[in-house]
């Protein structure tokens, strides 16, 4: 690629971000399902956590019951409360086993805890929901795709009605006593980006957002209070 052509993908880039930075590219909030225990104190909190909104349970006592603990188990992924045609539950059920697979390999990776199939003594348990799932329009970015070889900005533009999106939402618990530690729910869409072979596949950027999501949810319940984890960008360069 020759050094203009660099200059002005950065600058196209740099201006995505920028954009994206004040909110244009962000999903719209999920509404709360009867999964979540409190959903009307949940709240955003970018200070500590990259979701649509978070509860932390504001007891210092039951931060220190499970001080020392070292294992987790990550239960089955909840997808009860997503709406769904039968083929479209099939296919949600395929993601909901990514997800499992994702956080279990996340927090297995970190080395602070090990992953355990049921909670028990010492053992935090992560409940899991997929809440909302639609996949990308892969025919319209194709078309999209098409357009933009002869009209500048068309698949930016198309990419408005082609977005796939996805939600989840979370729960954190001692998983001796089952106290509520902390409730997590985010909504993510397709990245934007200049070119992405995820454009061509239905939930690609689903299984991205999952992605994201493991890590996240991982270094929230690894870290201090005080530690801000951050957030995946909304635009990107990496095409796959």
């Amino acid at each position: 690629m020759k050094p203009i052509c660099l200059i002005g993908t950065a600058l196209v880039v740099s201006a995505l971000s920028a954009t994206a930075q004040a909110g244009l590219f962000k999903a719209n909030p999920a509404p709360s399902t009867p999964f979540l225990d409190h959903p009307q104190s949940m709240r955003a909190d970018p200070a500590r956590a990259p979701f649509d909104r978070v509860w932390i349970n504001p007891s210092n006592h039951a931060w220190e019951r499970v001080k020392g603990f070292d294992r987790v188990a990550i239960l089955p992924v909840n997808t009860s409360y997503l709406k769904a045609t039968p083929q479209q539950r099939a296919e949600a059920q395929k993601m909901a086993s990514y997800m499992h697979e994702q956080f279990q390999g996340e927090f297995a990776r970190s080395g602070k805890y090990h992953v355990v199939n049921q909670p028990g003594g010492k053992t935090l348990k992560m409940e899991l929901a997929l809440v909302q799932l639609k996949p990308t329009n892969v025919a319209g970015n194709v078309v999209a795709t098409g357009a933009g070889a002869v009209i500048p900005g068309a698949r930016l533009i198309g990419s408005r009605f082609t977005n796939g999106s996805i939600a989840f939402e979370a729960k954190l618990r001692n998983g001796e006593t089952g106290e509520l530690l902390a409730e997590y729910a985010d909504s993510q869409k397709d990245k934007i980006s200049l070119l992405s072979f995820r454009d061509y596949s239905a939930n690609a950027h689903s299984r991205r957002a999952i992605q994201d999501w493991a890590r996240q949810v991982q270094q929230l319940a690894s870290t201090p209070a005080n530690h801000k984890v951050s957030g995946a960008m909304p635009v990107t360069l990496n095409p796959f």
